[in-house]
């Protein structure tokens, strides 16, 4: 395996693993052996080498995306869209998956965001409660798909263990890992972290379709006959969990994808949804072009309605790999180990809108859906998500 990297972009492991003992040796070279070296070289070469062109030739004629304004529908046409929304989650035809596998470092929290809580009540409880309100309503037991990491698996399990599942229905909550990716140098090699593994990092919360797919996830909920998925992330402490409004504009449209926008604020840093050609996507802003900022009118909230069979069939293509350059802990050539700047590589999961025939949006208000949870102190913090918390009533 030694020989094999020769002459490649990953020539400079040979010495660093040859001055580890015979067991660590053989751990890495393990790693190094799964891994297709070719197809991280081509990575490498397209999102990193490539960054420039890239950009330079990524389109900017974007376009509004059309909408359904919530507070403009009459009461007569909210009630007929909460009925279908009810209706299809009582038949057994949406399930819910969230994502759940960030830590809480930014908020100075030891462990997974989720078991973040105010006054006692964890961000995962206020899920739970909002899912066991509409198993009530509905007579039925969505089924919960939470996506964590390699970095809080273990502790997210732990958690839901030691507080009894939240008193939900143990046998229909289903946890599986995000898929990695290696991280390499700004040279192009695999890098080596302190367990003395090829490090790899969470691949992006694009990587969630093809982890939940092969976790078996997906079949398991079109053989039993669902047909939508409700997705969300957990740090929008707001958040409506199976919103039946947005889940019946998914079904009265039958549409491929269906998001959840907000109007941004002058100048927030928010991605934006738009159009292209009739493809709808998600530009972040600081791609947006410069002056045209306050433009693009659809803030994305990461609340959206899939059909399963358009994700079966999306899910056959692979999505692109985008470029984060962060200080990562790896072996330097010395045999040290120190931060450095390296490359992480991932993929977004907004890039699969662009494969919906079918597009629908549902505009709501800020006030009552969106806040959420990024930092310890100042903008998007633990403050803020209280205040919003306190006027909407949930502490």
């Amino acid at each position: 395996m030694l020989e094999n990297l020769k002459g490649t972009k990953h020539e400079a492991l040979i010495n660093l693993i040859k001055s580890l003992d015979e067991g660590l040796q053989k751990q890495v070279l393990n790693d190094i052996n799964v891994i297709d070296l070719d197809k991280v070289d081509k990575m490498y070469k397209e999102v990193y080498v490539k960054r420039d062109e890239y950009l330079a030739n990524k389109k900017t004629n974007y376009e509004n995306i059309s909408f359904v304004d919530k507070s403009e529908l009459s009461d007569t046409e909210r009630n007929e869209l909460y009925d279908i929304g009810i209706k299809a989650i009582e038949e057994g035809k949406v399930a819910q998956l969230l994502m759940a596998g960030g830590q809480g470092t930014r908020l100075q929290h030891p462990g997974p965001k989720g078991t973040f809580e105010f006054d006692g009540l964890s961000l995962f409880e206020m899920q739970a409660n909002q899912l066991k309100a509409l198993n009530k309503e509905t007579a039925t037991i969505i089924p919960w798909y939470i996506m964590t990491s390699d970095i809080n698996h273990e502790e997210t399990i732990d958690f839901f263990e030691t507080n009894d599942y939240f008193d939900y229905d143990k046998d229909s909550i289903y946890f599986f890992k995000q898929d990695l990716a290696p991280s390499l140098s700004k040279d192009g090699s695999l890098l080596i972290d302190e367990d003395y593994h090829i490090m790899e990092t969470p691949n992006g919360n694009g990587g969630i379709y093809h982890s939940f797919d092969k976790s078996g996830g997906l079949d398991h909920l079109i053989e039993q006959g669902y047909e939508y998925l409700f997705l969300n992330n957990i740090d929008n402490v707001l958040v409506k969990v199976m919103d039946p409004y947005l889940i019946g504009l998914a079904v009265k449209n039958e549409s491929d994808v269906t998001s959840k926008t907000i109007e941004p604020l002058r100048g927030e840093s928010v991605g934006r949804l738009v159009s292209i050609n009739g493809k709808h996507e998600v530009v972040e802003y600081t791609e947006l072009p410069d002056g045209e900022e306050s433009e693009y009118t659809n803030a994305n909230l990461g609340i959206h309605v899939f059909k399963l069979s358009f994700l079966k069939c999306a899910n056959k293509s692979d999505l692109p790999y985008h470029l984060a350059i962060k200080k990562l802990n790896f072996m330097q050539l010395s045999g040290d180990f120190f931060k450095e700047e390296a490359l992480k590589f991932e993929k977004f999961y907004f890039d699969i809108f662009s494969q919906a025939t079918q597009f629908s949006a549902l505009r709501v208000g800020r006030d009552s859906e969106f806040a959420p949870l990024k930092n310890k102190e100042g903008k998007d913090s633990i403050a803020t998500a209280r205040k919003m918390l306190e006027n909407n009533g949930i502490l």
